[in-house]
């Protein structure tokens, strides 16, 4: 067999590349000659295929991709992220959507616009504010980015970093890279991602700014990334009893070649009070080793100490840890303010909800449904003649069932069906307190509504959902495959807020298992918790008419006006690092609990709570608790 070489293709070959150049250029989801494709979808969104990168633009006209070979740049994912979005009074959709040529597309929301230019290795944007207020814009990055450059000095810092920087290269370990130009500094961490900011676009005036993908070096290590920082609280599970001192290990690794001459900054605060307490210490650090230093402190006052570790070497900033723990814990005692009419308000709303199951319709959801859990779809007239929607899980089983009340956190954010809870033989309800459905494309993917109604408790949004989770439990006693003597709420943030509240209001709750729960202790929450409750703060500044009534109006729904009449068992857990549901404030609430309870303390966790061990613990105490079977 004789072989020949020749440079031009043979008829079905060219046949074949013509036909590939063609799909390509009518926007066959390929670069064609080496520019950009956009192509539209059926869903309203659009999707870019460019020689350096994929991009995709939303129906609601945000970059909610980016993505470098594999490798994703920008999450979307997150609590009130949409990508690259405009920020005003929250996360802006630019829903009208229209190409203005083959590779330009324009959004707008009548207000805020972004016009998109779509080249061979970036995006160009041009950002238009026809507001009168200066407006932000975002993109936020995804976590597997390792380090962040700036173009203008070639300074790197480990992600998340704290930088007045604009013009930024972000790295992953890989070596593929995104570069920002255009806006004002980074910072995080934010949800533990990096977040790149144009901080003003002027009322009626623009901006551009540009979005450049490609792959590179793998970033070389820096300082901030080979020296590691950990702190602790020494005593046993983080609570320090009466006459000991609080104390601190920090622990520093030197993962470099070098040794170095560091200095720890420790500052000691008391989440209840007002104290401060600054120490330092020198520290030595050997190459390739590790230090420690003990920091103690003599305190007095019961309550939650937060220490924040900042590790120097020379005049840079390399690392930071945090350590919180508490002193005498079982002594912290809030006082109750209850309002006069208190107890006649909430009978007010246990009237209105009234003691029946309320009208509903179901719906079995087969997709979703799987041997030995049927899952439905069920929507109930509430209060105010709202509808609420929830999913249904019915476990297989013989007689009456032990169920529970499933309330998810603040935000309503769209829920899953809690199967592993069924699994375990409960009949479970799990409702959306906002009234949004459960099993669709929601309008709105998150709601930041903590003030809403909040000039008076008669308005105050809490009052509604309170209403809600009543009836829901109302319709979970009136169904015949339900034991309505073992019916517990199970609730995670907000919900475990509202799940304290109805072990209050209704003896018919017979256990509140509660996670991380919001609402405990107002006047401190207020002075000393993040987002939402810096929501209410920011409402009485701009509002300092409405503090006093604010004020009233919150005490109606504290959850330490309520803990004196929980007398069913309630189970608790609460990370000490929460800076969302305060340790001081849930433990100040558990300790006015008369009832039978357990609190789970957790040093080293947020507000994710604890693991799989905690969550087996949990399910052990509902089925001792109820008598449901503890495993599947």
């Amino acid at each position: 067999m004789r072989i020949v070489a020749s440079n031009k293709p043979g008829p079905l070959l060219a046949c074949l590349l013509v036909a590939l150049a063609y799909g390509a250029a009518a926007g066959g989801g390929q670069a064609a000659g080496g520019r950009a494709v956009v192509t539209p979808r059926d869903d309203g969104s659009h999707v870019v295929h460019a020689p350096t990168y994929r991009a995709v633009i939303g129906a609601d006209g945000n970059l909610h991709s980016f993505r470098v070979g594999d490798v994703e740049m920008i999450d979307d994912r997150t609590a009130i992220s949409l990508g690259c979005f405009f920020y005003a009074g929250g996360a802006r959709k630019l829903s009208s959507v229209s190409a203005k040529g083959s590779r330009v597309l324009q959004a707008t929301d009548g207000t805020y616009g972004a016009r998109y230019r779509f080249l061979s290795d970036e995006i160009k944007i041009r950002l238009s504010n026809n507001s009168t207020r200066p407006v932000s814009y975002f993109v936020v990055l995804r976590p597997d980015l390792s380090a962040v450059t700036t173009t203008d000095s070639g300074e790197a810092a480990a992600v998340p970093a704290n930088e007045q920087w604009g013009h930024v290269r972000l790295t992953t370990e890989s070596g593929a890279f995104l570069e920002l130009a255009g806006g004002s500094r980074v910072w995080g961490p934010w949800l533990g991602r990096q977040v790149w900011e144009l901080s003003e676009v002027a009322p009626g005036g623009q901006v551009e700014v540009r979005l450049r993908g490609g792959r590179g070096d793998p970033p070389k290590a820096t300082l901030e990334q080979l020296i590691g920082v950990r702190a602790r609280v020494t005593s046993e599970g983080g609570r320090t009893p009466q006459g000991k001192p609080v104390a601190v290990r920090v622990a520093v690794d030197n993962r470099s070649d070098r040794s170095l001459h560091g200095l720890l900054a420790v500052e000691l605060s008391a989440c209840r009070g007002d104290m401060v307490i600054y120490s330092t210490s020198p520290v030595e650090l050997p190459a390739g080793q590790a230090a420690d230093r003990v920091f103690q402190w003599n305190v007095k006052e019961p309550d939650f100490y937060t220490a924040r570790v900042t590790a120097f070497v020379g005049e840079r900033h390399v690392g930071a840890a945090r350590a919180a723990g508490g002193y005498r814990t079982e002594a912290i005692l809030p006082k109750p303010s209850r309002p006069s009419d208190f107890s006649d308000f909430w009978d007010r709303l246990l009237a209105e909800v009234g003691r029946d199951g309320p009208p509903f319709r179901m719906v079995r959801d087969r997709r979703r449904s799987r041997s030995g859990v049927e899952v439905w779809v069920v929507r109930y007239r509430s209060i105010g003649g709202k509808t609420i929607y929830g999913w249904y899980l019915l476990p297989e089983g013989e007689g009456r069932l032990p169920a529970i009340l499933y309330l998810s956190g603040y935000g309503a954010r769209p829920i899953e069906p809690p199967l592993g809870l069924a699994s375990h033989g409960y009949v479970v309800l799990a409702i959306d307190v906002r009234g949004n459905r459960v099993d669709r494309v929601r309008p709105k993917p998150f709601e930041d509504y903590c003030t809403e109604g909040i000039a008076s408790p008669e308005t105050y949004v809490y009052r509604e959902i309170a209403g809600h989770a009543l009836r829901a439990l109302h319709f979970l006693r009136a169904r015949d495959e339900v034991d309505a003597a073992r019916v517990a709420v199970l609730g995670v943030s907000e919900g475990g807020g509202i799940g304290l509240m109805l072990g209050a209001l209704s003896s018919d709750v017979r256990a509140v298992l509660a996670h991380a729960p919001m609402l405990c202790d107002f006047p401190l929450s207020l002075r000393s918790a993040g987002w939402p409750y810096t929501e209410i703060a920011r409402y009485t500044a701009q509002h300092p008419e409405q503090r006093a009534p604010v004020a009233k109006t919150l005490s109606y729904f504290d959850v330490v006006n309520f803990a004196p009449d929980v007398k069913c068992p309630v189970l608790l857990s609460v990370g000490f690092l929460d800076p969302l549901s305060l340790p001081a404030g849930v433990y100040g609430a558990y300790n006015l609990l008369p009832g039978p309870k357990e609190i789970h303390g957790l040093p080293e966790a947020g507000h994710e709570g604890g693991g799989d061990e905690l969550w087996s613990h949990k399910l052990q105490w509902l089925a001792r608790t109820l008598g449901a079977r503890p495993n599947p």
